[in-house]
């Protein structure tokens, strides 16, 4: 018996791994980790990065660690991505756009997470490029980086949003051939981003949102102040615009929006917001052939629905995206 008990020991107070450090920025299906920032008024947010000490114990020693940006993964990782599908690759940040806010993240002794601030200034910045900051660890004798896929660098897509940017559900929006009212065009959802804090941009009509000639077809929307009414509901009147003019857009009668408010019924900690837009506009398609425009006609509304869980107080994480 004595034997036996001296072979024990109190191995769950030692620390049982190798402690390595690295980001935590869990990447989604197309390999980079999205960052939803609310678009301030100013254009300027913070985001708290998280660095992490991996094994058993906290941190055995106050250890700083390096990080900086880095200028080479991101182009490897959108060539073997994406090959010679140039369109999708995506964009470094230009250096305008952050602010790293220290060359280092202290970790101090008896800490497991430490939170990295990066500063953002998303003013101006025109999102139809999809922007990436890759950030990396780097290595010193201090400290011993974890070289896991992913864990050791940080893809962050960075995504500021609005009370008005998402994807809507644009099935009730019909596209025609101008001059025409049947065998419309119609796709399934539209994409709007942000602009500013009250602003919101999508692609006119059909047009892919992946197409290289994308830029060209942005149609900006303005929702000015709303109305509340008595049911609660919001109603306000939309200032749209095409940064293009070769696309001659042409409104339609005044476009307008409309937003809902409910509870779930059964998760009352749910609550869902729908924003509604309610469109007619005409545009020219210039690129499909080129130095002959298109004309299209396109009418209804597109509706994107948010749902927000009121027990989590970080806005961009109690928001399903």
């Amino acid at each position: 018996m004595s034997f036996l008990f001296s072979a024990c020991n109190n191995e769950w107070k030692e620390e049982l791994y190798i402690q390595m450090v690295s980001f935590k920025a869990r990447l989604n299906s197309e390999g980079v980790s999205p960052v939803y920032l609310r678009y301030s008024r100013n254009g300027e947010v913070t985001y708290k990065l998280p660095v992490i000490v991996s094994g058993s114990q906290p941190s055995h020693q106050d250890i700083n660690v390096k990080i900086m940006v880095d200028n080479d993964t991101l182009g490897i990782y959108n060539r073997e991505k994406f090959q010679h599908r140039t369109d999708l690759y995506f964009k470094q940040l230009p250096g305008q756009f952050f602010e790293l806010t220290s060359p280092t993240c202290f970790i101090p002794k008896g800490s497991s997470t430490v939170n990295y601030p990066v500063k953002f200034k998303f003013d101006n910045l025109d999102l139809v490029e999809r922007y990436v900051l890759p950030l990396t660890i780097v290595d010193d004798p201090s400290y011993i980086s974890n070289y896991r896929k992913g864990w050791r660098k940080a893809l962050l897509n960075v995504i500021p949003f609005n009370d008005y940017s998402g994807n809507y559900s644009a099935t009730s929006m019909n596209v025609y051939l101008d001059g025409q009212t049947t065998n419309p065009l119609v796709s399934s959802t539209r994409t709007a981003w942000v602009v500013d804090e009250k602003s919101a941009f999508f692609y006119a009509g059909v047009t892919e949102e992946k197409s290289e000639a994308r830029g060209a077809y942005k149609i900006v929307m303005e929702f000015l102040d709303p109305v509340t009414e008595a049911n609660g509901d919001k109603v306000g009147a939309l200032n749209v615009y095409a940064t293009n003019s070769a696309i001659r857009l042409e409104m339609l009668g005044q476009p307008t929006y409309k937003i809902t408010q409910t509870v779930d019924p059964t998760k009352k900690y749910l609550v869902k917001q729908y924003c509604t837009v309610n469109l007619r506009y005409k545009y020219d398609d210039i690129t499909t052939m080129p130095g002959i425009p298109v004309r299209y006609r396109a009418e209804g509304s597109m509706t994107m629905e948010r749902q927000r869980n009121i027990l989590i107080p970080d806005e961009d994480q109690a928001i399903d995206w």
